[in-house]
């Protein structure tokens, strides 16, 4: 007896259903973001394919049927999603801009029906105290909020609306409004197509840019997705988050909380914390108050002036941090890692790509795989260093005139140092660099494997 057909064709049938699913309900209008998820769970593909090989073999056993398991059409198939899928996950580590694989500048290329007509509304709601919160909820656009003149709100809308002629765009107009809610010291602004349990034409067909005034001293929470969002000049703390779109913040008096996706971010002059949580894009942060937090993967960070603490955490990007008046955490993944001037003490994990701390003032503490690491003192060292490396060249610069004890040691690697007086074995396998040069130094521990480690004097 044998078994006529292969479990892979209904899997593959259930992908092509869901697949076109999910694009039919894009094209509705439903604010589905495919590509970089793709990117990400493509792998999934593979792992299902395989269940059902796998399945197919016990069935074929039982059955006494000798047949491949995979035919010739098959394999090519097999070949090319592999090939498919890593490109895709390739381009989205280099590039954040996967995600936008079907927009072409403004023009959205499943937007293929009808035509945009534009709208404006004005909202206003006068006396509102100080100090108050203020919600904004908006999709599909643009979302600026700036100081009031006065204690008002004051919400300007750019309404786009997609329709197949004008009598049905005023129509759709006078259904699709904003408002401004609440009173005393909380406010909500948004849509009646945005509010929960609405029912109606897709959102999609609905897109509006928000040009908001608020109060100087409001602490805004801003949700909004597909449009850029700028916030600037206001106290109080602020909480944007964000998807498809760059975001930028600027002079803020408070703390700034963000979460976004698939946009690049911009904060500038912040008195208080900033948390950051970022994805496919870059983030860039300059003269924070207080401490910072970033956790972002697929796009740079580009760090400068921050007088508190800062902690990273970033995969496939570069790393770079100047003048930070607190420690330095840092965690990297396959980035390069570029730092200098840290007052505090430095702790940073990286891998793949090269390593470089310039002017530290404090203790360092680095993990390095497969990058080499350059550690530049502009100054003696006044506190401890530890260096654990793999696959790696150590270098340190250090000024002639520096006190300090070392204990530095290679296997597959050489050693070297410009300093006299420190004792220096290349006899067996394992290399070594090891004395004390002035007195009450700190202490310089370095380990590493294949690479080598050299001292170079400064000055």
């Amino acid at each position: 007896m044998s078994v006529s057909r292969s479990a892979g064709a209904i899997f593959w049938g259930l992908t092509l259903v869901a697949i076109g699913g999910l694009l039919l309900a894009y094209n509705m209008g439903y604010p589905l973001h495919i590509w970089p998820y793709v990117a990400l769970y493509w792998p999934a593909l593979l792992i299902g394919w395989g269940l059902l090989k796998v399945v197919d073999y016990i069935r074929f056993r039982r059955a006494g049927d000798n047949r491949p398991l995979f035919s010739g059409g098959e394999v090519v198939l097999l070949i090319f999603v592999i090939f498919a899928g890593s490109a895709i996950t390739t381009a989205a580590h280099v590039s954040s801009d996967i995600g936008n694989i079907f927009a072409i500048g403004d023009i959205d290329l499943w937007d293929i029906t009808g035509d945009n007509y534009s709208f404006d509304q004005r909202v206003e709601r006068q006396s509102v105290a100080a100090d108050s919160a203020i919600e904004i909820v908006n999709f599909f656009g643009d979302v600026e909020v700036r100081p009031a003149e006065s204690n008002e709100i004051v919400v300007d809308v750019k309404k786009t609306i997609r329709a197949s002629s004008r009598e049905e765009a005023d129509r759709l107009d006078r259904e699709f409004t904003f408002s401004i809610e609440g009173e005393g010291s909380n406010y909500r602004i948004l849509s009646n197509r945005d509010q929960s349990g609405f029912r109606g034409s897709p959102r999609q067909r609905f897109k509006s840019s928000l040009t908001v005034h608020v109060p100087r001293r409001s602490a805004v929470h801003l949700n909004n997705r597909n449009g850029r969002i700028l916030l600037e000049d206001l106290t109080g703390n602020q909480a944007v988050a964000n998807r498809y779109g760059d975001l930028e913040i600027r002079n803020i008096t408070g703390r700034v909380e963000l979460d976004n996706r698939n946009g690049g971010v911009t904060v500038q002059d912040i008195t208080e914390g900033v948390i950051i949580s970022n994805r496919y894009s870059n983030t860039t942060v300059k003269n924070v108050g207080g401490d910072l937090q970033i956790l972002t993967r697929n796009g740079s960070v580009d760090v400068s002036g921050v007088k508190g603490s800062a902690t990273i955490d970033n995969s496939y990007a570069p790393i770079n941090v100047q003048n930070v008046q607190g420690d330095l955490t840092i965690t990297g993944r396959n980035n390069s890692v570029d730092v200098d001037h840290i007052e505090g003490d430095i702790r940073a994990n990286s891998s793949y790509q090269n390593v470089t701390i310039r002017d530290p003032r404090g203790a360092v503490t680095v993990t390095s795989r497969n990058g080499d690491l350059l550690l530049s003192f502009a100054r003696g060292p006044q506190k401890n260093v530890s260096i654990d490396s793999r696959y790696a060249n150590v270098t340190l610069e250090l000024p002639s005139s520096s006190a300090f004890k070392i204990d530095a040691r290679t296997v597959y690697g050489d050693v070297d140092s410009d300093f006299d007086g420190l004792h220096v074995d290349r006899s067996n396998r394992e290399r070594i660099i090891h004395g004390e040069l002035g007195h009450d130094g700190p202490q310089l521990t370095i380990s590493t494997r294949n690479g080598s480690i050299r001292l170079e004097k400064r000055g």
